[in-house]
């Protein structure tokens, strides 16, 4: 289970925004899909990824759930203040109880973190997406990621993606004026895309927390077998 995605209907909203808020939120789930069997390299095992919303959202669901094995969700903080996340929930009388804790797994600060310790994933989803790069642009360069611990940067990592996109990414949508739009990141329009960049395998010796995740679920599978 993952914090993001939507899972219900904005009653607010067009029937058209909703249905695509709907497919994006798919496109989201079917990609992390792919991605954590990706990390995991086993050909015999099944992920199957279900979105939840928020985080507040996603541990009541996941904690009403007894089923579901891990939890994914952003930390929005830095990896030392893992606990502080569970005593937000505790305050909001969401408690884990103990070992629960233990299978959730985060994302430090947030999901795109991802997709700043592996640049070349947004310039591969450009090129994926017939978007052009500014000439001789290589975003492992820019100082807001070059040489600096992602997981502790000073500003949110998706504020640093929708930098990197205006910064480097020429739109072929025209404004008024006839100038390149700017283009703005959004987590379920452009996530998912960006998340079948990644080199899954790659990213277990960059992210402690997948490395974390992936181990786990291969002590879960030879503990299952070793019961057969």
């Amino acid at each position: 289970m993952v914090e993001g995605g939507v899972v219900n209907a904005d009653p607010s909203q067009s029937r058209q925004h909703n249905a695509m808020i709907q497919r994006n939120s798919a496109a989201l789930r079917e990609s992390l899909n792919l991605f954590f069997s990706r990390a995991l390299g086993i050909g015999n095992i099944e992920i199957k990824v279900s979105v939840a919303s928020g985080y507040k959202a996603a541990a009541k669901l996941f904690l009403s759930k007894p089923e579901e094995d891990f939890l994914y969700a952003d930390l929005d903080d830095k990896p030392e203040n893992r606990e502080k996340w569970f005593e937000k929930l505790a305050d909001d009388k969401i408690v884990f109880p103990a070992g629960r804790d233990e299978v959730v797994c985060f994302w430090i600060p947030e999901m795109e973190a991802w997709f700043l310790k592996q640049p070349e994933s947004l310039e591969l989803w450009a090129k994926n997406e017939h978007i052009a790069i500014k000439s001789g642009a290589i975003i492992a360069e820019d100082n807001n990621i070059k040489g600096k611990d992602i997981e502790h940067l000073q500003h949110k990592p998706s504020d640093i993606v929708n930098t990197l996109f205006s910064r480097y990414f020429v739109s072929s949508t025209l404004d008024k004026r006839g100038k390149p739009k700017k283009l703005v990141y959004g987590k379920l329009r452009h996530a998912p895309g960006i998340i079948a960049c990644l080199d899954a395998q790659k990213m277990i010796g960059q992210d402690d927390e997948l490395s974390r995740f992936v181990s786990m679920v291969k002590n879960l599978m030879a503990e299952e077998n070793g019961h057969e």
